[in-house]
């Protein structure tokens, strides 16, 4: 079985969290993703949106968003190839992530319809990253970065920790 695990931090000096009691280190919820043609099964990190959804890529060939707090999948879009690119959200909504049919999908975030695809020269093993402008990068295995213009203004806002604190990971605090 291959599943994403929500595990709970740490809230109390007890091990326990307030407020849902579940011990912590147990999980809150799994989540079945399906085996790729490798047999790995999620090497996708996952993203998660603002209002709490999970979205995760797997080996079953498609990239899934699934309710934070319950673990129920919400949808899932369907690739032609693995997807071991960790999913970026844009400041929109939309959600982008590679695969290794080649291309890079814009997913809309709330419904799980493809936007678009750009279609590179290889596999899409990397993970996209959003520019402050909207524009969205990407590596592929044809040994070329593309910089593609999109309908997004940036990274989202998440309640998901980030390195550095900000989309260009100073540690520093935007100034206003």
């Amino acid at each position: 079985m291959v599943a994403v695990v929500a595990l709970v931090g740490c809230s109390s000096p007890q091990g326990i969290n307030q407020t849902s009691n579940v011990k912590i280190g147990n999980p809150i919820w799994e989540f079945e993703t399906g085996l790729g043609i490798l047999a790995f099964g999620v090497t996708s990190s996952p993203a998660i949106g603002s209002d709490g959804t999970v979205y995760v890529g797997s080996g079953g060939k498609k990239l899934c968003a699934i309710n934070g707090k319950t673990g129920d999948k919400l949808w899932e879009f369907k690739t032609r190839g693995d997807v071991d690119s960790s999913p970026a959200i844009g400041s929109d909504g939309t959600v982008y992530v590679g695969a290794f049919d080649g291309k890079l999908y814009a997913i809309n975030g709330k419904t799980g319809d493809k936007l678009w695809e750009f279609v590179t020269g290889g596999f899409v093993h990397s993970s996209p990253a959003i520019g402050s402008d909207g524009t969205v990068y990407v590596g592929s295995s044809d040994k070329k970065l593309y910089a593609i213009k999109t309908d997004s203004k940036g990274p989202a806002k998440s309640p998901w920790p980030m390195r550095g604190q900000n989309a260009r990971h100073t540690g520093r605090a935007p100034t206003k």
